[in-house]
């Protein structure tokens, strides 16, 4: 079982919304064929219109409450033989179900770039896997919201596309290459350069306007988004930075102590928005010690729950079927797990589990739950939980 390493990007609404997918009613195949790579279509009619004209069919909705279980099983065109390093996937989820997934070259203690011209996927609802967009330039994030995809990389542009068309919206210069997006509250934020420091910037779709609401991003590896904008941690842990729609800038304390040499100036982070509250982790950088945090959303105030956890846990999303999480290693039981999460505990239960032989599973999306699985050889599948 491999070590997972993937950034956060936001909460509910934070996913890449990919402009093509074929949404449509019927039977599922049981086991999707491969997509050619030359083929990419516009999004199809379906169920629901939404804005634009856009028409998605959602997945199937999940449970509030009971053990969880794996709903669908969707093979991605994606593989790779047994021994073979599996590549990384650079990912999310629109609000609407939506998943959207790029994959680039894997490899230890850096970030995942897809190269140019690779194959953008789309799983809509119970659909299988199409080709939604070949990427322009090489693509280090996604986000999107319910009428746009947005595609940013290391070329320091961020490319719009209409979800139902597939035409190009608009192209937004930025000063440094972006690491981190997000979409919601009808804005893009977007963390630009490197962990050693860059920009945060607040992008409106509406008026292409590009406007840079931060500087403090040294050392921030996770963003939080919700409908109230963005959060993160300032470098060393000590201040949570919460950023409006309209760019108000409010500040408050952590209340929390970092050893900046056991654990670095990257110990705390914010991990998503779940409903008022919004989720930090501190890796205490002890061997597996690590724990979460919870503050309110609107004020900034906090702790106010404050639960043991192990490293890879405590990386809770936000979903339909409440607070999951997904937990590997020492922390899981039973192998690797995704289940829902208790803020004041820590504790994952109704858990659906992965054999601990499984080469890697994650990251965890949300709102309607689903997670990328790897086999010890052949094609990613992305497993839809209800």
């Amino acid at each position: 079982m491999r070590t997972l390493r993937f950034v956060i990007a936001g909460a509910v609404g934070a996913g890449v919304v990919l402009v093509a997918g074929c949404s449509g009613a019927g039977q599922r195949p049981a086991a999707p064929p491969p997509v050619p790579a030359q083929s990419s279509q516009p999004a199809s009619p379906a169920a629901s219109a939404g804005p634009q004209g856009l028409s998605v069919s959602p997945p199937p909705a999940p449970s509030a409450a009971g053990q969880l279980r794996v709903v669908l099983h969707d093979a991605l065109p994606v593989t790779y033989s047994a021994g073979q390093t599996p590549p990384g996937v650079i990912s999310t989820e629109a609000p609407d179900g939506s998943v959207f997934a790029v994959f680039g070259p894997e490899q230890a203690g850096a970030a995942v770039v897809a190269p140019t011209g690779s194959a953008v996927y789309v799983v809509d609802g119970d659909q299988p896997a199409q080709v939604a967009e070949h990427a322009t330039a090489p693509v280090t994030a996604l986000a999107a919201d319910n009428a746009y995809l947005y595609i940013a990389g290391s070329n320091s542009q961020i490319f719009e596309y209409n979800r139902v068309t597939g035409a190009l919206a608009g192209t937004w210069n930025v000063a440094q290459s972006v690491r981190l997006m997000a979409a919601a509250a009808g804005k893009v934020w977007a963390v630009l350069g490197d962990v050693t420091g860059g920009q945060v910037v607040e992008i409106d779709p509406a008026s292409g306007r590009v406007t840079a609401v931060g500087t403090d991003t040294a050392n921030v590896e996770s963003i939080a988004a919700g409908p109230q904008g963005i959060y993160y941690v300032e470098s060393g842990g000590a201040t949570i930075v919460h950023i409006s729609p309209g760019g108000t800038r409010q500040e408050a304390p952590t209340h929390q102590t970092v050893n900046l040499q056991l654990s670095g100036p990257a110990a705390i982070q914010a991990v998503s928005v779940l409903g008022n509250q919004v989720l930090l982790v501190h890796n205490a950088g002890q061997g597996l010690d690590s724990s979460s945090q919870t503050y309110d959303a609107s004020t900034l105030a906090g702790p106010v729950a404050n639960a043991p956890g192990t490293a890879g846990s405590n990386l809770a999303i936000s979903s339909l079927a409440g607070p999951l999480d997904l937990v590997v290693g020492e922390a899981a039981a039973n192998g690797i797990e995704a289940g829902r999460y208790n803020l004041r505990t820590g504790a994952v239960t109704d858990a659906v589990t992965y054999p601990t032989n499984t080469w890697e599973v994650g990251p965890l999306l949300g709102p309607y739950p689903a997670v990328f699985v790897y086999p010890q050889s052949g094609p990613v599948y992305l497993d839809r939980i209800g």
